[in-house]
């Protein structure tokens, strides 16, 4: 049986803003790079095609959306190839027991192993096929470690099992990730255990892998790694093969301030629609005129720029130079509160960075949040004890 791993989606994701011909295109993006996976998963005859979570961006659906996403998935069922699907934190409706994902289900355009949490026990049924049980875990947050340790103890090592699950291996640092001690209780009890929630190529162990996540099809963020794509698994060989995805064109260039910079941006090598993303050492602190080189690049084809300015200034308290970014500014100031954020500015601004990312999901953020906070305030219980 051939098996092709893909997640995260996001269809339906636009840019902060959502309007314009940037936002339009990226709103495209994210069907194309589904499609060509789709497509790829047809020409190398796939049998099972499993869906990680978060197909979608948001839970709340334009109808647009629900269209398009409902011919990508009929054009698997079309060329007999049985779809996966499970829910990510992306496509979870908080206010109601119901999803998506389950109307998905009652087209008879996926199947959903059952997973159900009742009286603090996780009932997790496979589906069956030939001889494979698939499981499917939905996004379950900050218990994650402790549903899997339940699962990792009840398969059945004769068995051929495949897990299906929203999460990577980021253990404590990253909300919703598993850690790896968690995963390496499958190993010997699992064919494949199929991840997402992170959007760039991951596996583990390193040696002989069986937790993969392939990351996100398009960039969710333009911070994230390059290496995104799909897998598929020959359960028959037990081995795998990892394909980049069909995604925009990100490249990043780095100049020292000068007057030739113009002439320089007009010299680099463009294709028509890259996204460019300029890093510049203001050295001398000379005028950066940002409109004249959005001009320039954007008359060689660009689709969007993305401007860093990194300015050099003395720093009260240190006696030499330093550049100084938008994060450095947010975390000096956090550190003149003098209060419990500021003896803990880097875990500050890190799950800042989180909550800005995931502004479209309240229910996330509340739990970043959370997590953050209680881990600060463990620390200093500890610190005072």
């Amino acid at each position: 049986m051939k098996i092709l791993h893909t997640a995260d989606w996001h269809l339906g994701r636009r840019p902060a803003g959502g309007i314009g011909n940037f936002s339009k295109v990226r709103y495209d993006d994210y069907f194309k790079a589904a499609e060509y996976i789709i497509e790829q998963g047809i020409e190398k005859n796939v049998d099972v095609f499993i869906i990680a979570g978060d197909i979608f961006d948001r839970s709340s659906l334009l109808p647009d959306i629900l269209y398009r996403t409902e011919k990508l998935l009929e054009k698997l069922k079309e060329n007999n190839i049985v779809t996966f699907l499970i829910e990510g934190n992306h496509d979870r409706i908080y206010s109601d027991n119901d999803s998506w994902i389950k109307y998905f289900e009652k087209r008879k355009l996926v199947k959903i192993p059952e997973f159900e949490r009742k009286d603090g026990e996780c009932i997790c049924n496979p589906i069956t096929i030939e001889d494979i049980n698939f499981y499917g875990i939905p996004y379950q947050g900050v218990i994650i470690d402790e549903i899997l340790d339940d699962l990792a103890q009840k398969l059945d090592s004769n068995k051929k099992n495949i897990v299906i699950v929203h999460t990577g291996i980021g253990g404590e640092i990253l909300p919703g990730c598993v850690k790896a001690e968690t995963i390496e209780k499958f190993k010997g009890k699992v064919l494949y255990m199929a991840g997402g929630h992170l959007h760039t190529y991951r596996k583990f162990p390193k040696e002989n892998p069986y937790f993969f996540v392939p990351g996100s099809p398009e960039y969710w963020d333009f911070g994230e790694g390059d290496e995104k794509g799909f897998i598929i698994f020959d359960t028959e060989t037990n081995k795998y093969e990892f394909f980049p995805s069909n995604k925009r064109e990100v490249k990043t260039y780095a100049f020292d301030m000068s007057d030739e910079i113009y002439d320089e941006l007009e010299n680099i090598q463009i294709n028509e629609g890259d996204i460019v993303k300029l890093k510049i050492k203001n050295l001398n602190n000379k005028i950066v005129d940002t409109e004249k080189i959005e001009k320039i690049l954007e008359n060689k084809g660009v689709l969007k720029v993305f401007i860093n300015v990194e300015y050099t200034s003395y720093i009260s308290g240190v006696n030499n130079i330093k550049n100084i970014n938008k994060e450095e500014i947010e975390k000096r100031v956090i550190e003149s509160w003098g209060n419990i954020f500021s003896s803990n500015s880097d875990k500050v601004i890190k799950n800042i960075g989180l909550m800005k990312e995931n502004l479209g999901n309240p229910e996330f953020i509340n739990e970043i949040f959370d997590n953050f906070l209680s881990g600060i305030l463990e620390g200093e219980n500890n610190e005072n004890k």
